[in-house]
């Protein structure tokens, strides 16, 4: 329940407001003690009014009149009304003045304060839940799961998981300058039924969204939602325990700051390849360097760019130099002499074929993860 208590510097500034509206009329506003926390006469602040624990006890207004005056110490004549929130009392108001004369402005007053902490509650309630979920996802992806911790807060945010759960991670695609409206993509989720409240959650980091599913999602179901077809989409394998969100979550970072691709679903076996690979030029990068270096010693960057690309469309074209060469929109002959040229600067013409694929796609990827470094 909303704590008025806890508001006092608002409670303050509301009175002193209104009261300048209100032709400097003495306003104050009690806690569900009597205790006066905020009032236009700051000497009163902190005084108890046994006419408000009369109004927030009763649950009804209460008109004190100069000849009522005695059976309320603490209280001054004029009139009080309980401040309510959702229905429930968590205060009370009064205004100074002969009771028939302040009464109606009273009401107008209090319609006014219940407005404000609905507003303030409901507006409490969301940032509470936003801490709750930032301070679960920060438990879920930690190194080392602490299960009792995770499953105390997902009970206070009223949120079970059926292991396996899906991880998805929702960003900007590279380069791209369009906003990304999380909570549009959240509605959006949750009106095609793929989210559920009680069985799903969901995180806001700074420029992301990861949502954590008990059902299986696929990727092209998310690519259905107009608002998510426009973003990046990560998807790592399965998770079947609180562990393995956190391997999860740490995969999709990876993947999200090192690879460009759009759709990154670890579900396909190709992009799981393609995934490996990546992690492979990035983990061992020093060995794969080698061979750039050496392959520099007899080509120039422009060349050895030129002579990569014609590698990469060569394999990725199945070795059909027509297709590779169409797809560059370059001769066959200057295919071949740019996929030799690289083979020979790189000391591998006479490697088998499958370890040439390899490495070629090894060295490829590196020099793509360099160049993603450098740029600023």
């Amino acid at each position: 329940m909303l704590r008025i208590s806890e508001l006092t510097s608002f409670c303050q500034e509301l009175v002193e407001a209104v009261s300048k509206l209100l032709g400097g009329k003495t306003i104050n506003i009690m806690d569900l003690d009597g205790k006066i926390i905020a009032s236009t006469d700051k000497s009163r602040i902190g005084d108890i009014h046994t006419g408000a624990k009369h109004v927030v006890y009763a649950g009804h207004d209460l008109a004190i009149t100069e000849e009522l005056l005695p059976n309320y110490p603490g209280a001054k004549v004029g009139y009080n009304m309980p401040l309510t929130f959702h229905g429930d009392i968590i205060g009370a108001i009064g205004m100074y003045g002969p009771p028939e004369q302040v009464k109606d402005l009273t009401k107008l007053l209090k319609i006014y304060a219940d407005k404000y902490f609905e507003l303030q509650g409901t507006m409490e309630a969301k940032l509470i839940d936003l801490s709750l979920r930032s301070k679960l996802f920060g438990l879920l992806t930690a190194e080392n799961a602490d299960k009792k911790n995770i499953e105390d807060v997902m009970e206070l945010l009223d949120v079970s998981f059926a292991f396996p759960v899906t991880f998805v991670r929702i960003s900007k695609k590279a380069n791209s300058s369009e906003a990304i409206h999380f909570e549009t993509i959240l509605s959006s989720l949750s009106a095609s039924g793929i989210i559920d409240a009680k069985r799903d959650f969901w995180s806001f980091e700074a420029d992301s969204l990861s949502i954590i599913c008990s059902s299986e999602v696929k990727s092209s179901e998310l690519l259905k939602i107009s608002e998510i077809a426009k973003c990046r989409i990560i998807m790592p394998l399965p998770a079947k325990d609180y562990t393995a969100i956190s391997k999860a979550s740490s995969d999709a970072l990876w993947i999200d700051k090192h690879m460009d691709d759009d759709l990154v679903d670890l579900s396909d076996t190709r992009t799981r390849l393609r995934y490996m690979l990546y992690q492979t030029a990035f983990s061992n990068g020093d060995i794969i360097d080698s061979f750039i270096t050496e392959m520099k010693h007899y080509l120039d960057d422009k060349n050895l760019r030129k002579c990569m690309e014609a590698v990469r469309s060569y394999y990725s074209s199945d070795m059909s130099v027509t297709e590779a060469a169409a797809s560059l929109g370059i001769h066959k002959n200057t295919l071949q002499a740019r996929v030799k040229r690289a083979m020979e600067a790189a000391g591998i013409e006479n490697y088998p074929i499958p370890e040439k694929i390899y490495l070629m796609q090894l060295m490829h990827i590196r020099l793509l993860l360099t160049e993603k470094k450098e740029t600023p």
